[in-house]
Parts: C-alpha cells; structure tokens; sequence
C-alpha cells in the first residue's frame, strides 16, 4: 500500500465522533474521483456542488429506510442531516404516502420539487465550505496534503497519481469508510442491526419482502376466517388487505411474526416511521401469546415461525425493541 493510501486509512481511522460528515466526505471523494480515472487529465477538480449530491444521497438513503442520527448531539441535529430532512418531508407530502423510495430514483421536477432540491443542495455546499473540506485534512493538530482545496471556489483538486492510486484501492478504503461510519452511528443511535443498514444502503440492496408467506401463521388468530384489522377492529376486505409491522420496519430491518399484524393498507401507510402507544404494545403481547397458543395447536408447531414467537414472548422482545426504538 503506498504512502497516499496509507494517509487516507490514517484519517479516516482517526477523525472525531462528532457527526459522520467526514465519512460522507471520504466517500464521496473516492467515488467521484474513481469515475474520472479514464478522462487522461493531469488534474482533475471536483466541485462542492458534485459533492453535496452525494452528500444528499448518502443521508436520504440512511434517513428515509432507517432515520439513522448522523451525529452526538441529539438537541440539535447536524445541518446537513436537517436540510435533508425537510427534503423528505416535502417529498412525502408531494406524493401524498410515506413509502420511501433510494435518492437515485426520485425525480424531484415531476413532484414539483426542483427549487426545493437545489435549496438543500446550497444548503449542503455551504456545511462542506465552512468546515468539512478543510477539517478532513486534519487529525490531531497535523494537516495531510491529500488533496488540493480552494474553499472561496469551492473545488477540490487531485493530480492524475493520486487518482489512480484511490482508483487502485478504492474497495478497500469503502470497507473502511463504510466500518467506520458504522462505528460512529453505533454510537449514536440504540437501532439494531446498523452494520446491515450501512451495508444495504451502500449496496443499494434494501428490499421490503412480501408478507404473503406470513399469512397461513396470522390467520390463526381469527376463528371465524375473517381478518380483522389489529387496529382499528373492523373487517378487511382482500384488496384492502395489508400486513403491518407495529414496531417500525425501519428501526427493525427485519419481518419477525411476533412483531406483524393485519390492517388496512389506509392505516398501514400512515403510520410512516412512528413508534406506537404502549395500549398498542399491550395488545401486540396479547396477540403474541395467543397465537403461540394457535400455533401449538396447529401444523405450524413444527416451523421455525413457532420456535421464533416462543422465544420472543420468553425474552420479551415487543417491550424491549419498543422501549429502544421510544430512545
């Protein structure tokens, strides 16, 4: 590994916990820098502008799955994870539901959005212009000549070298980007199963699952055969049909039978992200160690389906995960 790269580990692995602005920025150089490896310059420059893109797709991803906290002061959030934010908060209200959708595929000028997108972009230049892009160069009172800055500009500038050298080692300084982001929103946030997070938004590989294959397990909980919302109590027509997760699936990351309902695809969606009230907790434990006793019963007694409620009921998983994801 030569000097260059060397210098780089040396940063990422010894910057500050404040916020992960700096992960941000590490990774949105060496991927901006790889795609202009075969361009033949001597130099190459990027832009603030460049970089504040990746910066909004990098925190959307995280914000709008998993509302992951970006930094240690939870009073206060960090600008950048703020503006973003607002940005979701008015996509949401463009498309009138809380299904989330990756950065990449949103198109901000159908919804209406485009002034409002360029205002967070602004936003996120004037955060790198006033901080990160000098600060990053900087760890413990020594500052490592990595790159070529011109704050007034708002430009950063790699020699041809330097390029092919993260180009070069680009997959291993991601990993280590990626593990210390990890780190620092381990220290942030009590969510479980953060390194998968990082990992599938970084892969671009977050999938939500279709809840059929849970239907045969909750449809033990109704004698009658007709299914009843967990919510509001009232009939569910098929079409209006839809399997929920009471405590989110974003703090989750997971489809867990102890933790799936019946409800109305209205009620579903308007949740969005919310945490629930403890009478709906009470009634989720309820439910649990009723259809623990349905499943005894049944064919299903066997699957793994029954041996994962049976444990979650033992270890008291709705209380403690609701308790976590309440902060």
């Amino acid at each position: 590994m030569d000097e260059y790269i060397k210098t780089w580990n040396h940063i990422i692995m010894n910057c500050g916990y404040d916020n992960t602005y700096k992960m941000a920025w590490a990774k949105a150089l060496v991927e901006l820098y790889v795609a202009t490896l075969d361009k033949g310059q001597h130099s190459t420059t990027l832009s603030f502008k460049q970089i504040a893109k990746r910066y909004l797709c990098y925190y959307w991803n995280q914000t709008i799955y998993f509302d992951l906290v970006q930094g240690s002061n939870l009073k206060k959030l960090p600008e950048v994870l703020s503006a973003t934010k607002e940005l979701i908060d008015r996509y949401y209200r463009a498309k009138d539901n809380y299904l989330p959708e990756r950065f990449e595929k949103v198109q901000f000028e159908r919804l209406g959005l485009s002034l409002a997108y360029q205002d967070t972009i602004g936003s996120i230049v004037k955060t790198l212009r006033k901080d990160v892009c000098y600060r990053f160069m900087t760890v413990g009172g020594t500052t490592y000549d990595i790159y070529q800055l011109d704050r007034k500009s708002g430009i950063v500038t790699l020699h041809s070298e330097q390029i092919r050298s993260l180009t070069e080692h680009s997959e291993l300084l991601l990993q280590v980007i990626n593990y210390r982001w990890t780190q620092m929103l381990e220290s942030f946030n009590y969510s479980p199963k953060i390194a998968m997070k990082v990992r599938a938004v970084a892969e671009g590989k977050i999938r939500r699952q279709n809840l059929s294959s849970f239907h045969p397990y909750l449809d033990l909980e109704f004698d009658k055969g007709e299914r009843i919302c967990f919510y509001c109590q009232q009939p569910i027509a098929s079409e209006d049909l839809s399997v929920d997760h009471v405590i989110p699936w974003s703090y989750m990351f997971s489809d867990d039978l102890w933790n799936l309902v019946y409800s109305h695809k209205s009620e579903n969606s308007s949740k969005s992200n919310t945490s629930p009230l403890e009478d709906v907790i009470i009634r989720l434990e309820q439910r649990n160690k009723m259809l623990q006793q349905k499943l005894e019963e049944s064919q299903f007694k066997k699957e793994k389906q029954y041996d994962e409620l049976k444990l979650a009921i033992e270890k008291d998983y709705v209380r403690k995960f609701w308790l976590a994801a309440k902060g």
